[in-house]
Formats: C-alpha cells, structure tokens, sequence
C-alpha cells in the first residue's frame, strides 16, 4: 500500500507538473536574461537573444510557429525516471536557409537554437545535443549547456568540498620527516645518542632512529585520504562541470525568458555531402538527477550547393602516338677483380645481377608483341688509373659482357645482334652523384676540378679534395656499370601509327573535383585550364585565377554565370550584373540556380 501510495503521488505531481509545460510557440514580448558566465569554441559566435522583428524562420526542426504544445511525460518502471515521450515542443532548432552553400572549401552550417521561459529554471540544466547523419553513420556535434545559477553554484560548491578534502592530504613534494615525524625529539636523540658515538653502540642505527620517530598514524591516514580521492570525488561533485565536446556552457542568473543560440559549424564537404540532416536529442537536468530526456521527431534538412554541379563531367581524350621502333634499357652493377674483365660468377652480388639480366632476356625472346633487333652492353669505370688504361679495360669488359650474354641468349632465339661501347670514365654521372649528395661538404670545391679538360690531372685534383674519401668509397662504385639497351620493333605494325584513349591524368583530376579535394584537383587540372579547373579554383576561393581561366574559354552560358560570381566576390559589380544577366537570357535555368549560390541570389534580387 505505501509503494502504491508512492506511485499515485508521483501521476499526480506529474499532471500537476504538465501544466508548467503548455506553452504557445510564439516569441516572447521581452527577454531578460543575464549571461554571467560564458564561453564558446573557436569559430563560434557568442549568444545572443534574436529581437523581435528578426523572429522569422524559413523551416523548423521541432514544431510550427503558433501551434498549442504539451510536453507529455511519464514515470519509467524501469528506473523511476521521469521521461518525455512524444513531441518536444518546447525547444525548437530553426534555420534561416535550406540552401547553404559550399566556400573556400568549408561547408558553414548554422541555426538556432530556442529554448523558452518555460523550460528554464535556477535549478536546472538543459542540454541540447546535435547530431548529423551522413551516409555512413552519425556524427554528434558539439553540445549546448543552458545552467541555471543556483544549479552551476550547486556543481561549484561540490567542487569546493572536493578541494577542501584535496587540500587537507600532504602532498609527496613535503619535507617527510618534517611532515610525519617526531623532529625535535629525533633530533635530540641523535644528538646524544649517534652523532658523537660509533655507530651502533648503543645498538640502534639511525634508520631504525628515524622510524621510531615517524607518525605511522599519520602515514596511513594520510594514505588513506588519497586512495579515497576518486570516491570522495563522485560523493562531492554529482554531477561534474563538462568543458569536453561543449560548444557553449551559459549561466543564467534571470532565466525569466527565452534563449536564442546561433549555432554555426564548419563542415569539410566530401564527395557525397549534397544533403545534410540534422536531428537532436538532449535532455533537462535537476543537480545531480536526469529529470527526463527529449528528442526531435522530424529532421531539419540542408540541401549543399557546390559549384562542382556545375562541372563537366564528360571524359577528356588524347590521342597517343604507337611509334615502331622502341627502346628500353636496364642498369646492372656486375663486378670485376681490379683491372680485370672476366666474369666471375661468385664475385660480389654478380650472380643476382646477372640472374635478373637473364629474366629479361627471356621476357625478351618470349614477347609477342615485340621483337629484339640489336641488344647493346655499355660498360664504364671510375677514374682511378690512367685514362687511356681505363678505355681498354671499360671497352674489354663491355666485350666481354656482351659475349657472355649472347651465348645464352642465341640458344633461345638466334638473329639478334650483341653490340657494345664504353666510357672509359664516367666524368658526367660523377658529377650528377656529387651535386645530389647531401654528405659531400665542399660540394663547389669538388665540382671546381671538373673545369680542367686533362682527365688523369682532373681526377688528380679531385684526389687532393676533402670529400674524396667519402666520393671514392661510395660514389665511385656507382660508375662502375653495365648498362643493357634492348632495341626492339613492334611485330604488328609496320609504320608509326596513333590511338586515342581516355586521358588518364584528368580523370583523377576530375575524381578528385567531385570528391572536393580541390586543392588536389587543382594539381592535376592546372596544365589544362579548362572550365573544370576554373571551378577547382573557385571552391577554393582563388577567384582571379579562376576568372583569367575563364575569359579564355568558349562563353558559353555556364562560363558567364561563372565569371559573373567571380566578378561578385571580386567587388565589381557592374560586370558581374553584365555577365549574369546574359548568362540567364541564354540559359533561363540558371536563374534557378542562382538562389543556391549567396552571390548570384543578391544578383538576382537586383535583377527582379
């Protein structure tokens, strides 16, 4: 019976309680709120109470302007809570826009947010939570925290207990002995009974002097404040001062009348972002206890524009050149003793380099697609030694590779002629290492040597150089190479002849528009200047870039609408009327257009 009891106090208190939620959706004759404490995330602005006259709004989230509204609420079994269910009226999200427009590579999506007289109390807490849906899941925004001032002095007089508690714990960083010990009698007994005696004569060391002298008491009282910290914490501070994920914590000290928030959010576009949708759930607090949570019913919905709907869209072609003849060539570092030619196998990493040589050629001889004409071996060394010594042992070692490799290669397929030549000293890829080498300190005195024509005084002046060891040791071994042409022919075709294919390099250009990565887009459309690319620089705001792209091309309806909100952004509005108005004569259709970009919308209100 008194569980019963209970439970009848509780319905009555709560259609009691639904009077104080009956409110009308109208705006309040006067607002008087006084914001004591106040702050927002970056790139918000500040609260604010909308007057009266700006009050208008174009679409709603929670209700419709004028409509009777009871919030309906219910004691769960579950928990006792008290929930509402149904229609929240109270709050309402509104938007002043259902168009918003993509700039400067953002998306800023902005409403408000209403909270009514009716709702707001001293004691309570009203938290609103945004959420955004995409394609792939949801994703929560940041909240709104609406605090009463006695509910914020109740968070902050837990606080002050919680500090309290926290300020009567020692900390580590004290003095232990002056802490917790006994200093004056420590200090007297060793006086008397240590410091002018052995240690130890009286059987009793100074440690065990120090602890007989400790507080243990006051040890493990004191240890037993800090294992309590995160208990006295949830006892003290209920309900803790959120600052994570907040976009604005308010304090109301008069929350007599209604609150109107100008929520505003930078979004990142993506590829499939046309639509946004908005829903909202949130819930009203008392300290400590959840009075009862809320929800939106309909979603508020932003349809995005972006001036990449404007893009074309069709594959961009070029035609490529299939010449007869064709060339390839590989790089191998097949070693040799010094001042040797013969191929020894088991030298260095000769066998890999040789077994990767091997591979080629019987891609080579198996290719279906083209046949081998002449395969030339190019063989160079380092300048150590004469010059004349190092153009024959460069002209036998090239010899002698090719010689090798024909002998393998004409048991697989006979007719192909082996060629070679050489450079006895490699002198111009030495330069090239030395000049790319970040280890090379002198790097002008090394490269100076090479103004001297005599090769044998050249690589001796180099010899006398500071970075010579480093440049002898690891970049000369990079000269000594053999290099492998193969000059091949194709076997179907008997002359030069062309195809045309799909333009790979715009595609992704494209890809990368659509997807609005622009600053990407704009590296690969950058060489074809085109209306594409133009736009890539528009939605990075990049307008005279934009517009020098498009006086260059075919004026076309779409390329005067462009170049008018080029000219709009740019502060010439006499040229931007002049392009927009024969834009839209040619193509009514972008006259409907122009009430989802901002720019062309003022256009066209001057129009009318």
């Amino acid at each position: 019976m008194k569980k019963m009891a209970i439970v009848l106090g509780l319905v009555a208190a709560l259609v009691a309680g639904c009077k104080a939620f009956y409110v009308r959706h109208k705006s309040p004759e006067s607002v008087r709120v006084s914001i004591s404490d106040n702050f927002s995330g970056q790139g918000t602005d500040p609260v604010y109470v909308l007057p009266k006259s700006e009050r208008t709004y174009k679409d709603t989230a929670f209700a419709n302007p004028g409509e009777d509204l009871v919030l309906n609420a219910v004691v769960e079994d579950a928990t006792g809570e008290l929930v509402a269910h149904g229609k929240i009226a109270p709050i309402t999200v509104t938007a002043t826009h259902k168009n918003i427009a993509e700039r400067g590579g953002k998306i800023k999506l902005s409403f408000d947010v209403r909270v009514p007289s009716s709702i707001l109390s001293n004691d309570r807490q009203v938290r609103v939570v945004p959420h955004l849906l995409l394609d792939d899941g949801s994703k929560m925004l940041d909240r709104i925290f609406i605090t009463g001032k006695s509910y914020r002095d109740q968070q902050n007089k837990g606080y002050e207990r919680y500090n309290k508690y926290f300020a009567s714990i020692i900390p580590d960083s004290v003095d232990f002995l002056k802490a917790f010990g006994y200093l004056g009698l420590l200090q007297y007994f060793t006086e008397r009974n240590i410091e002018d005696r052995p240690r130890g004569e009286f059987g009793v060391t100074e440690p065990e002097a120090i602890d007989y002298y400790i507080k243990h008491y006051l040890v493990k009282a004191n240890r037993r404040r800090k294992d309590r910290l995160e208990e006295v914490f949830r006892k003290c501070v209920k309900d803790p001062v959120d600052r994570l994920g907040v976009r604005l914590d308010t304090v109301l000290e008069d929350p007599s009348g209604g609150l109107v928030y100008r929520y505003v959010q930078d979004l990142q576009p993506s590829g499939g972002m046309h639509r946004l949708r908005l829903v909202f759930d949130g819930s009203v607090h008392n300290y400590g206890k959840r009075l009862f949570g809320f929800s939106s019913p309909d979603t508020l919905t932003y349809y995005v524009s972006s001036l990449v709907q404007l893009a074309d869209t069709s594959a961009r072609y070029r035609e490529h050149t299939l010449a007869r003849d064709v060339s390839v060539s590989t790089l191998a570092y097949i070693e040799f003793e010094k001042g040797s030619w013969e191929i020894d196998t088991a030298l260095g990493n000769n066998r890999e380099e040789i077994a990767r040589i091997k591979t080629d050629l019987d891609s080579l001889s198996s290719s279906k697609l083209f046949a081998a004409d002449s395969i030339l071996v190019e063989a160079s060394c380092s300048p150590e030694g004469s010059y004349a010594f190092n153009t024959v042992l460069s002209g036998k070692r090239a010899e002698s590779v090719a010689s090798y490799f024909s002998a393998i290669y004409d048991q697989k397929r006979g007719g192909t002629q082996f060629r070679y030549s050489y450079v006895p000293e490699n002198w111009d890829l030495l330069k090239e290492l030395i000049m790319k080498d970040s280890l090379v300190k002198d790097r002008s005195g090394a490269l100076a040597v090479f103004s001297e024509t005599d090769y044998d005084r050249r690589e001796d002046l180099l010899s006398r150089c500071s970075d010579y060891p480093h440049i002898r040791s690891v970049l000369y071994p990079k000269l000594r190479r053999i290099v492998f042409r193969f000059c091949m022919h194709r076997r179907i075709y008997d002359t030069v002849r062309s195809r045309v294919e799909v333009d790979e390099g715009y595609s992704r250009g494209l890809e990368a528009l659509q997807n609005r990565d622009y600053k990407q887009a704009v590296q690969l459309l950058r060489p074809y200047s085109d209306l594409n690319t133009a736009i890539a620089y528009l939605c990075l705001d990049y307008n005279a870039s934009a517009l020098d792209i498009l006086s260059r091309q075919a004026q076309t309806p779409v390329v005067k609408y462009l170049m008018a909100l080029s000219y709009r952004r740019m502060g010439d509005e006499d040229k931007a009327m002049e392009f927009y108005r024969s834009a839209i004569e040619e193509d009514p259709h972008l006259k409907f257009r122009s009430a989802l970009d901002p720019e062309m919308e003022e256009l066209l209100e001057r129009l009318d």
